[in-house]
Order: structure tokens, then sequence, then C-alpha cells
């Protein structure tokens, strides 16, 4: 087992986080991400994974309750079950279809696949099609977390997802979050359509 920084490292395997929490970026080198090797930690806000690592196994994350984003590069080809039990962060990882999501994970995926896309990252069609068909048909559930994370709000307007019926929950959301800067992108989007 080596240290390096605040990181526990066996054979390419991080097997504990000790820092201080915050924005944490995993060094290079790492393959595989340990079960509970994030687990509880309140401090931590975000997480970078470099490129490199194809596993993230059970439990990583959870409990971390105060996490808002990770980042997940392509190499990542395994996401066990339950890594983030106990706090919904964004997951950017838009090259991985949403339906390799877990359940519980879906809605953080499609924040995250808001940010990439509104961004003009390259994102392969077949991901793509797969993300706006599970965000259009789910949108309605989705509204609450729109408010909050106004790049999937952008994103239902510019793929034109929302209809008139739909403007009135999205206002009455804007005001149960007392979200002001959403309601009058809602208004500006009603007005125009």
């Amino acid at each position: 087992m080596e240290n390096i920084q605040d990181f526990f490292i066996t054979k390419g395997v991080l097997d504990t986080y000790i820092g201080p929490g915050g924005d944490v970026v995993i060094p290079a080198g790492v393959t595989k991400i340990g079960s509970r090797a994030f687990s509880d930690r309140a401090s931590l806000t975000s997480v970078t994974i470099p490129a490199g690592v194809t596993v993230i196994r059970e439990s990583t994350f959870s409990g971390c309750a105060n996490l808002t984003s990770v980042t997940i590069p392509g190499s990542v080809k395994e996401i066990d079950k339950y890594v983030f039990q106990g706090c919904r962060p964004v997951l950017i990882t838009p090259h991985i279809p949403i339906s390799s999501i877990a359940k519980e994970d879906k809605p953080g995926a499609c924040v995250g696949f808001a940010k990439a896309y509104l961004d003009g990252r390259e994102i392969d069609e077949a991901i793509k099609a797969g993300y706006l068909k599970y965000i259009k048909g789910q949108r309605k559930r989705l509204y609450p977390l729109a408010i909050q994370h106004e790049e999937l709000l952008q994103l239902m307007f510019t793929e034109k997802m929302i209809v008139r019926k739909d403007i009135d929950p999205l206002l009455e959301e804007c005001d149960k979050q007392s979200n002001t800067s959403a309601k009058a992108a809602v208004l500006d989007y009603a007005g125009r359509n």
C-alpha cells in the first residue's frame, strides 16, 4: 500500500481517502476505486475521477451528504450498486448510456448530461438519443431538479420538451423553491412559444 497525499492506494486500487474533503481530484494511476473509499465524508463536495479508472465499487460515496458532483471519465466501464447511497450528486457521465445508470442515480446523470450537452461536448449519437428520450419521458418528475439545476431546464427548452400545459406546474415549482431566475427563464420561454 502506498500513501499518495490523502489517498491510500494498493496496486492501482484506491482503498481509502483520508483528506479534508472539499473538491477532490483523484491522482493519476488509479485504475479502480474500492468499496467505501470515500464513504461518510460529509466534507466532500466534488470528485474528479481520472482517465484510466475502469471500476467504481459498491458504496464508494455512500453517506457523502454534501457531495454535489462527480466527474466520471469514459474509461469507467463498471459502476456497482449503491455507489451514491445517501447522496444524489450530479453525475457528469455523458459517455455512459442512461440505461446503464442505476435508477436512483438517473436524475443526477440527466443534469450532468445537460451540462455536457449545453457545453457542446462531443456525445455519441445513440447515447444522446437515449438521454433525450429519457428526459422527455420523465420531464414532469425531473421538474424539481430542473429548477435547482437550470442546465437541465435549458436543455428541456432547447429540445422543446416543455408544452404549454407544463408552464403552470413549472412556475409553481419555481415559487416553491424560491428560484426567481428559473421563474424568469420559464416566463421567457412561455412568451416565445
